[in-house]
């Protein structure tokens, strides 16, 4: 019998498993502006997941800025936590365009 595949090979990057801590920030879907503390969960090089509080829709865009640096990032949001999964709270971001804000490089 063949073995499941976790969809890893279909990924475009390998994930990284971390806890970065960052100011996420934007306009929410009614227009209101917010900013969170909150940490990044794992990188990848087009992106990352992290978790939020924010009531987010996927194709908003957000800025990521790590607390031990002083750039910011521009990244949209791929996906999110479907609500009541063990996933909820999450959302999964990648690079406007792509860099190594989040200290991680990977090859090419």
């Amino acid at each position: 019998m063949p073995e499941h595949d976790s969809g890893a090979s279909l990924r475009r990057s390998a994930r990284v498993n971390v806890r970065i801590q960052v100011r996420l920030s934007g306009m929410l879907p009614d227009s209101k502006p917010f900013s969170e503390e909150t940490y990044v969960i794992t990188v990848s090089k087009y992106g990352a997941k992290l978790k939020t509080q924010q009531a987010l829709k996927v194709g908003m865009q957000v800025k990521v800025q790590p607390w031990a640096r002083r750039q910011s990032g521009l990244f949209k949001v791929v996906w999110i936590g479907r609500p009541g999964s063990p996933r909820e709270g999450e959302i999964g971001i990648e690079y406007v365009t792509v860099s190594n804000l989040l200290g991680i490089a990977f090859p090419d």
